[in-house]
């Protein structure tokens, strides 16, 4: 079965034309009517526009198994898991 896609302006998008697009790209060429705006950013996004800064707490090492347990099965850095955490709470109490 073939998923089908339609663009902003009710255009049906094909499978040839992505493969032509694709092909385009990847000589490093823009089809046509397309353009850039703006670089190439290399790299993962920043996680704040102000800035980061690093918490460092203690827990128990089961905790902390505990922490890489659900992380993983989430599949997501123990940070993220950790940062997720730390939100959710401070949400709740807002």
């Amino acid at each position: 079965m073939t998923k089908s896609y339609i663009a902003a302006d009710g255009t049906p998008i094909t499978d040839e034309m992505i493969d032509r697009w694709s092909e385009a790209y990847e000589r490093g060429d823009f089809p046509e009517g397309e353009r850039t705006v703006g670089g190439v950013h290399y790299g993962r996004p920043p996680l704040s526009s102000e800035g980061t800064a690093v918490v460092s707490v203690k827990v128990p090492i089961g905790m902390k198994r505990a922490i890489e347990r659900e992380a993983s099965k989430a599949g997501i850095s123990t940070s993220e898991y950790a940062r997720g955490a730390l939100a959710d709470k401070l949400l709740r109490s807002a």
